[in-house]
């Protein structure tokens, strides 16, 4: 008797499949969708004719309404965004301090100086924090951005090296030798000077702090280099370099103090 249940069910199954493949159901659905079609356009011509019908005003109150939201939840978002930014950057300068062994004071930036060139940052750090001036400033994984040039008991100003009066000594990445000068350019441009006729660079190569002045540790990565310019009878050859960061968009910095000159043993 159970068998015969099962047979007959698995037959119908079967049956429907059939049927199913050969179209039969089709109308079906077509009667269904013609039953539904007017009842679902009804429904949408009556949303049409309510907004239609209200009045003007009451229309773009209605309007004014969503674009605020709208503009709302995008402020909201961009806000986000930009917390979720300067929480991986403090991350990273933390992970940086603590793998190196420097120590360094963090620092906000709350101002930007672009007029007559110049690629200045004020932060607020200053002479109370042990601030001093020519200390290496870093973002980002101890990426190099410039020196304290100016100091007060709160704040104080960082000089990137992109800044036409900026003076960086530097090397490869590759060559920890001194191999010449980063000047600033300004406008964000910059270049490595004073590289000794037939040394052999080429693009892409990293170029880091060298290490021969007295508030700058050495091996910060600083730039990637961009073009390499010179003739093989010149004295010197010119590098352009390219910032490994948008220096625009630095918020957050750490400012490597006198105990920070070399990591600790």
């Amino acid at each position: 008797m159970r068998l015969n249940r099962w047979l007959i069910l698995l037959g119908a199954i079967i049956l429907i499949v059939i049927l199913g493949l050969a179209g039969l159901f089709k109308p079906v659905g077509n009667l269904i969708q013609t039953i539904t079609l007017p009842v679902v356009s009804q429904l949408t011509r009556a949303t049409e004719y309510v907004f239609d019908s209200a009045p003007e005003s009451q229309k773009d109150a209605h309007i004014q309404d969503l674009e605020s939201r709208l503009n709302s939840m995008t402020v909201d978002y961009v806000h986000l965004k930009a917390l979720e930014e300067e929480n991986r950057s403090l991350r990273a300068q933390a992970r940086f301090l603590e793998t190196s062994g420097y120590d360094g004071v963090g620092a906000r930036v709350i101002g930007r100086e672009r007029q007559n060139g110049r690629s200045l940052l004020l932060v607020d750090r200053g002479s109370s924090n042990n601030v001093e001036i020519g200390q290496a400033v870093i973002a980002e994984e101890g990426v190099f951005i410039g020196k304290i040039s100016q100091i007060q008991d709160r704040v104080a100003t960082v000089e990137l090296f992109t800044d036409p009066q900026s003076r960086v000594a530097a090397s490869l990445q590759e060559n920890q030798s001194l191999i010449g000068v980063v000047e600033g350019r300004g406008n964000g441009a910059s270049a490595l000077t004073f590289i000794p006729s037939g040394t052999e660079m080429s693009r892409d190569e990293i170029v880091v702090t060298a290490g021969t002045e007295e508030h700058v540790p050495g091996h910060l990565p600083l730039g990637v280099v961009n073009a390499v310019e010179g003739k093989p009878n010149d004295p010197f050859l010119e590098a352009s370099i390219e910032p490994l960061l948008d220096l625009e968009r630095v918020v957050f910095v750490n400012i490597l103090r006198p105990a920070a000159l070399r990591p600790r043993l």
